[in-house]
């Protein structure tokens, strides 16, 4: 029997993220929702509350929560009165990595139930009277949430595709979540035929934005310097210093994964006891991710070829990070790299790379 104490403590868990019983307004909606970002229950919780709900898999595109770093979005329609028709997507991702924390010891899709709720997306499609629905949600907001900001298109900090010319923009930034409302026009200029969407977004505090790695190929920030020691060869330092431009091993075509690849595995069998060689790892395995990500539909390959090995490259890519983090725990990079190599254990996609050669 369970004790009526731990029942009470279940049942009121439950009650902060179900879903609100006819919600009387979008704004309603929003504040009646967007308090369980503070609890940010797990993804296999969220499904036993809203099994109705449909998942969205990550995906890469300049849309929602663009960077391609969350592990999946739950979906619902809302109808309102006032005939405001609303889309609600609950975005969870990788659980943070407590200190010391190990990986998961095998790849296992089942990790995906663990993600961790940091974002609600709110949307109505092609509203009837966006400027009149923008005032009566701002307001509605304001009476709970107080004042709201307008920062100029040149200080918008969310890192949203297209931000730059939403309007009206009004943010309500509090010590623990960030909430934008927002009219997107569809566009930089008029277009008749652009779908227009009136926006409330609500993130909490650790809700990751914008790149994972900055990785452009320079070398790690923990990397050690190199230069010549007792014991290090030139040949070494010269081959190490390589690994370090990716575009080195272009073929032209923006290839330069497989070159590097190679490159990195041979330098490894030829210098097994160099002092960079946990760095090594680390661009192997981001490498490696970086070229796993060009089999993923959506994906611009910028004249690259599609890899026909993507499991070769996953269990690559995540035997990498392994090695790296068992020889780096507290540097700069250990934390990406724990979540990337989640990320692929849990049988998602990587997180993009930003990078590319050109001429």
């Amino acid at each position: 029997m369970v004790p009526a104490i731990l029942l009470a403590i279940v049942m009121s868990a439950g009650s902060l993220f179900a879903q609100p019983n006819n919600p009387t307004s979008l704004a309603g909606l929003v504040l009646a929702e967007t308090p369980v970002l503070d609890s940010a229950p797990n993804l296999a919780a969220w499904r036993r509350l809203h099994p109705s709900e449909r998942l969205k898999a990550p995906a890469y595109d300049n849309e929602y929560e663009t960077q391609g770093l969350w592990c999946a979005a739950s979906i619902a329609e809302f109808s309102l009165p006032g005939d405001v028709k609303a889309t609600r997507l609950a975005f969870f991702y990788v659980p943070a990595a407590k200190p010391g924390e190990a990986l998961p010891a095998r790849q296992d899709s089942g990790l995906v139930r663990q993600c961790r709720l940091l974002a609600l997306w709110y949307e109505v499609h092609d509203p009837v009277n966006p400027s009149g629905l923008a005032r009566s949600v701002s307001t509605e907001l304001a009476a709970s949430l107080g004042s709201a900001e307008e920062p100029p298109r040149f200080r918008r900090t969310d890192g949203d595709w297209g931000s730059g010319y939403w309007k009206p923009y009004l943010v309500w930034e509090r010590a623990n979540r960030r909430t934008v409302l927002a009219f997107d026009p569809g566009g930089n200029v008029p277009d008749p035929h652009a779908r227009t969407r009136l926006l409330v977004i609500a993130r909490a505090s650790p809700a990751p934005r914008g790149l994972s790695f900055h990785w452009s190929g320079d070398a790690p920030k923990s990397q050690p310097a190199l230069k010549e020691r007792p014991g290090i060869t030139t040949e070494e330092l010269a081959r190490i210093a390589r690994v370090e431009k990716p575009c080195a091993f272009d073929d032209g075509s923006n290839n330069w994964q497989e070159g590097l690849i190679a490159f990195g595995a041979k330098l490894l069998r030829d210098f097994p006891e160099s002092r960079w060689k946990p760095w090594v790892h680390l661009t192997m395995a981001r490498a490696s991710a970086a070229r796993l990500l060009l089999a993923e539909p959506g994906v611009d390959l910028n004249g690259a070829n599609r890899p026909v090995n993507p499991e070769i490259l996953r269990r690559n890519a995540i035997e990498y990070f392994r090695l790296f983090l068992d020889e780096n725990r507290e540097t700069p990079e250990s934390g990406s790299a724990w979540t990337e190599a989640w990320r692929l254990l849990a049988g998602l996609p990587p997180s993009p790379i930003h990078f590319a050669c050109t001429d």
